[in-house]
């Protein structure tokens, strides 16, 4: 029984580890795409910081939610109510724009800002995100679903 045990936590972390390995290219999207870079360091910030749940169904990456979070951002208005109809979840922050911040400390500070919300989204078993650059101001846009 104690080597069943030991096979289902080895897989799991097997999964968890392909699911954070894996650099999803989302480059169909057009000019939807998110930086890869970007992409990658906001999955793996959020992939830290998922919901403690069955640690074999780890939080997946999907280009659709990221193309959807494009989308919205480009609309001035960012319409988020219709979202939670379609059982998604955003989460979306901005700041300012620091000419000396890189990839890293942008991502790193908008999942800080999301860092109380994400371990609560229980229910969400893929995610995705896009980012605009308006009026000197970053915003991050994360769906979760």
């Amino acid at each position: 029984m104690t080597h069943l045990y030991a096979l289902v936590i080895l897989l799991s972390a097997i999964a968890l580890l392909e699911s954070i390995q894996t650099r999803p290219n989302c480059s169909q999207l057009g000019k939807y795409a998110l930086d890869p870079d970007l992409r990658e360091r906001l999955a793996t910030e959020i992939i830290a910081n998922q919901p403690i749940k069955d640690v074999s169904v780890p939080l997946v990456y999907l280009c659709a939610l990221e193309g959807m979070a494009g989308l919205i951002l480009e609309n001035s208005q960012k319409p988020l109510n219709c979202l939670s109809d379609l059982g998604i979840f955003p989460l979306i922050t901005e700041m300012d724009d620091e000419a000396d911040a890189g990839v890293d400390a942008l991502a790193k500070a908008a999942v800080g800002e999301w860092a109380l919300h994400i371990p609560r989204l229980t229910f969400a078993s893929s995610f995705g995100c896009n980012h605009v650059l308006e009026d000197g101001r970053h915003i991050y846009l994360c769906l979760f679903k």
